[in-house]
Formats: structure tokens, C-alpha cells, sequence
């Protein structure tokens, strides 16, 4: 009984083909968001834990804005004062204080010009900090000793990619209006901004830009075995004091990694939203689906009955189509979230961050959990549309046109 019902119901959903796939597509968008950032989350994680590893476990990062929203105050161009900044190498346990700034300028070499990401920070501070916290060292040349040479340090894709012609040391650019000299080509970073940047100093970029003497954020290097929360406590207090900057965040490498942890949540919890809604939406189209394929097979349901299928078994017909409908969708969007992640982990892979994907971080209990979720999701769905069908009576059936 059970196959003849199950070859039945696959024969209905064939003929109706494009309905039956319309009603899964409302399944499969949700279910497909689902898997691919819980595929990818983990992948997620480890990459930030990696990146924020390469970043230096001794470093302090100081940015405008609150905690919660940093970025909101970057884009709003608030900056602090450079001697605000470097008033923090009085507090204990701090041994460096690197202020730092970003623009985009226009670089030319051998006639090409290019916008380019400049990273400007004094070399005193920038060489300890790259070599003793982020393991950062030079492929080529050597650092610059004065603030006020023309001289920059290009990193990796800027010196092999931003131009036709490779740039070496040696080289000579124009950044802006003034000439500067290559004197040194980093090793690969491993994130792609800081890769694809070029470094001068301080005092460089403000002479080229025209701007005052002050900074978007800051690098703090600790002594070794100072308890990083309690000197970010402090940096926090004295920072406090100064006018310039009144919002702003004092991040260390704990700190960020849980804040990163709380967005993925908040994203994983609007995607399960979003997949609620799909389902809430798939359900509606199956019951439609449903409640059509009833008054189109109402002579076929006169046929079951007349030869002897009981209310139940014409019952248990709808509601295995209604149920394979939503198991479909269900499976459908595990498959292509899947294949989804498995093509964004490859691409990331050729940008430079392994690890993304895994076949390994598949959560399979989980994806067991979708496919009865979207399976009962149907079930549901057509249980109205299927007592309809279970109770009529099998003389008006046969006389229904």
C-alpha cells in the first residue's frame, strides 16, 4: 500500500511539475541561507582567530567610536591628536604607541597612475610592532631610520600587482606631488588591505595631504606578561581626559575575537529569521498547491473511494505529497547550501584565507534536524487541504466536472 501511495503521489507531483517546483523554491532560499553560514561559520571563526593571532597577542588597537559600532565614527572622519596618542607610552606596561592613518592617494610609477590604499605611521613604531608582534618581515630592502626621508615600504600585492610593471627597491613613485623611494618590499601579510598598501611615515603623509597632526586610530604594543585588560582599563581612563575624540574603543585581541563572535550570532539569528519566514511562505504555497491539486484529482479521489480506499487512505495520500514537497525543499537547499560554501570557500582560498570551507565542520545532526523540520513543515501545510480530500463522499466525487 505504501509504494502504490508513494509512486502515486511522485506521478501527481511530476504532472504538476512547475507548480510543485515554485512551492519547493520558497523552501530552498531559506533553508539553502541556513546551511551556507552555519557551513561557513566555523571556517569563519578560525580565520578570524588567525587573523587576530597575526594582528599580535601584545597589541592594543584604539579606535574612535563606541565598542559596540566602531566603524560608524571611522567613516564619520573623527581623528585624534598624535600627542594625545603618544602621552600613552607614560602608562606602565606600555612600550610602544604606533598612531596610525589611512587614505587613498594617487600613486604614479613610469608614467601609471593608480588610487592606492596608503598606510602612514612613524617607522620607529611601525618596525617593532610588524617584526616582534605580527611576524612581519621584509622580502626585500630594509626599513627606513628617518621620518623625514623620502622613503616607503610597499607590501606585497602593492608591489607585484597595483602596477604593470612590478615595483622593486629602488623604484621611485609619486605619491601625490612628491617623489619617494622604494627602500623595502614586505613578505606576504596574509590579509589582502594590509598586502595590497603602501607605508610611509607620518610626517610624509602629512606633508603630502595637508592635514593636521592627527590620527584615525592607534597600535599599542604591551610588555611582555602585562595583563592586557587591565592595561586597556588604563589606556581607557588617561585617553578619557583628552576633548578631541569622545566616543571611542580600546580593543584587545580577547575583546575583538568576542565581539566578532556576537556578530556571527546576530547574523546566524537573522538567517534563521529569514528561514522561518521561508517556511512560513513554503507552507502557504503548499497549502495553496494542495488545496489546487484536491479539486483538480476530486474525480480521481471518487475513483479511490469507490474501489474501496478509506477516508485514511486518501488522507495519507495528500499529506505524503504534501510532506515529499517540503522534504524536497528541505533536502534541496541543504545541497545547494552546501555546494554554495564549498564554491565561496575555493574562491576565498585563491584570495588568500584557507580553511573557510570544510567537509569535515558539516554538521549532519543538524541537517537531520531540517529535513524534519521541513518535512513536517508540509505535513502541516497540506492537513486541511487533506481532510478535505479524506471527507468527500465518492457519489459527488464521481459527478464533480
Amino acid at each position: 500500500m505504501f509504494k502504490s501511495f508513494l509512486l502515486l503521489t511522485l506521478k501527481s507531483i511530476r504532472y504538476r511539475s512547475l507548480r510543485s517546483w515554485l512551492t519547493i523554491l520558497g523552501i530552498v532560499i531559506g533553508i539553502m541561507l541556513v546551511v551556507i553560514i552555519f557551513s561557513l561559520s566555523s571556517g569563519i571563526e578560525k580565520a578570524i582567530s588567525g587573523l587576530l593571532q597575526s594582528f599580535g597577542s601584545d597589541l592594543i588597537f584604539i579606535f574612535p567610536g563606541k565598542e559596540t559600532n566602531p566603524m560608524a565614527s571611522l567613516m564619520g572622519g573623527q581623528k585624534f591628536k598624535v600627542d594625545d596618542l603618544f602621552d600613552l607610552e607614560r602608562i606602565s606596561g606600555v612600550k610602544y604607541v604606533m598612531p596610525t592613518d589611512v587614505a587613498i592617494m594617487n600613486i604614479e610609477f613610469r608614467g601609471e597612475k593608480q588610487g592606492a590604499t596608503i598606510h602612514a605611521a612613524p617607522w620607529s613604531g611601525m618596525r617593532p610592532i610588524f617584526e616582534e608582534s605580527q611576524g612581519v618581515k621584509l622580502a626585500s630592502g630594509v626599513w627606513p631610520q628617518n621620518e623625514d626621508t623620502n622613503e616607503m615600504v610597499l607590501g606585497d600585492i602593492a608591489a607585484n600587482k597595483t602596477f604593470k610593471t612590478p615595483v622593486r627597491t629602488g623604484d621611485e613613485l609619486i605619491v601625490g606631488s612628491k617623489r619617494m623611494r622604494v627602500v623595502g618590499v614586505l613578505n606576504p601579510i596574509g590579509a589582502q588591505d594590509d598586502d595590497n598598501s603602501f607605508y610611509i611615515s607620518l610626517n610624509n603623509y602629512w606633508m603630502i595631504s595637508g592635514s593636521e597632526r592627527a590620527v584615525i586610530s592607534a597600535i599599542l604594543k604591551a610588555n611582555p606578561g602585562v595583563n592586557l585588560d587591565l592595561l586597556a582599563r588604563q589606556i581607557k581612563f588617561e585617553l578619557g581626559k583628552q576633548e578631541t575624540v569622545r566616543d571611542f574603543s580600546v580593543l584587545t585581541p580577547a575583546k575583538t575575537s568576542q565581539l566578532i563572535g556576537s556578530v556571527m550570532s546576530l547574523v546566524e539569528i537573522f538567517l534563521i529569521v529569514i528561514a522561518l519566514i521561508s517556511l512560513v511562505v513554503g507552507a502557504v504555497g503548499i497549502m495553496n498547491t494542495m488545496y489546487t491539486s484536491v479539486l483538480e484529482r476530486t474525480k480521481q479521489i471518487g475513483i479511490l473511494k469507490a474501489i474501496g480506499a478509506s477516508s485514511e487512505n486518501v488522507l495519507s495520500l495528500f499529506l505524503m505529497e504534501s510532506g515529499i514537497i517540503g522534504l524536497t525543499g528541505g533536502l534541496m537547499g541543504i545541497l545547494l547550501g552546501v555546494f554554495i560554501s564549498f564554491l565561496i570557500g575555493l574562491f576565498a582560498g585563491k584570495l588568500g584565507t584557507q580553511g573557510l570551507f570544510s567537509f569535515a565542520s558539516l554538521d549532519f545532526y543538524g541537517f537531520a534536524v531540517i529535513l524534519f523540520v521541513t518535512f513536517m513543515t508540509g505535513i502541516f501545510a497540506g492537513l486541511l487541504p487533506a481532510r478535505q480530500a479524506a471527507k468527500m463522499e465518492p457519489a459527488e466525487a464521481l459527478r464533480y466536472e
